[in-house]
């Protein structure tokens, strides 16, 4: 599988600190890539790097030898979706409405929707099942469901390029794993290039294909999952970046770290 999505010498911050010190890091499509680090290493600015909407100070980003950085920000618009923490929705929208947003890179100025467009939507929301849902108002759904509605506007979208900022926010644990389980799936059959930041150390863990430790400004190491003893690496990466001792566990859904 080639790398199509490279970051190269990456780096960003402020007048007077460092946040990114030189990333290198090639993303592979199709796969779940995890994005871990102690509070303040830099996640969610590495994530805004990307999307165009943290400044960077050195480097490139390239998808197919094409410099995001250089984009417009409709053309940006169509290549990828930024998706943060927390997300600001008029609560008087409704599902249509929110994943019919993801035609707005492909309109002209003052132009709506046509019909075509919300063809794509049907499409988006049966594809997701949640056709149901269609007239809903998003105030009215699980934070489950909220994910999967955003999840229809990348559909509608077409966007190559998935930025996640911890989804995982404000999900029970049983709605975490359901949420990731779709996730994997939706990201290995929509050939989507995705990175993730998280907290949960387990869930990177558990469905990360690749796992990219941050820590004093710089990437620490790439674990890749489908290597012989990542689960022992992890661990003692994890030591490291924490400063704690950790116990590691094989189960039956695979391996976890407790503290």
């Amino acid at each position: 599988m080639e790398n199509l999505l490279k970051i190269k010498n990456l780096n960003t911050g402020y007048k007077d600190k460092l946040i990114l010190d030189n990333i290198n890091l090639n993303i592979k499509e199709g796969e779940l890539t995890m994005l871990l680090g102690v509070n303040g290493a830099g996640k969610t600015t590495l994530l805004k790097s990307i999307a165009g909407l943290k400044e960077i100070n050195e480097g490139e980003i390239n998808y197919n030898n094409l410099n995001i950085l250089k984009l417009t920000n409709k053309e940006r618009g169509k290549l990828l979706a930024y998706i943060p923490q927390q997300i600001s929705i008029k609560e008087n929208y409704t599902v249509e409405d929110v994943i019919l947003m993801g035609v707005t890179p492909y309109l002209g100025i003052f132009q709506m929707p046509k019909e075509k467009h919300h063809n794509l939507v049907d499409k988006a929301l049966n594809e997701l099942n949640l056709m149901h849902l269609k007239h809903k108002y998003i105030k009215e759904l699980s934070g489950g469901e909220k994910r999967r509605v955003y999840l229809g506007r990348i559909l509608v979208q077409k966007c190559n390029i998935l930025l996640l900022d911890e989804p995982n926010t404000f999900l029970d644990y049983i709605k975490q794993q359901d949420f990731f389980n779709f996730l994997k799936n939706f990201v290995k059959n929509n050939s989507l290039f995705t990175l993730i930041t998280l907290h949960d150390i387990n869930l990177a863990l558990r469905y990360g294909d690749s796992i990219v430790i941050l820590n004093n400004n710089k990437i620490l190491d790439v674990i890749r999952c489908d290597e012989k003893g990542y689960e022992k690496k992890f661990l003692n990466l994890m030591e490291q970046i924490y400063e704690r001792k950790f116990q590691l566990y094989y189960t039956d859904k695979g391996p976890m770290i407790l503290y």
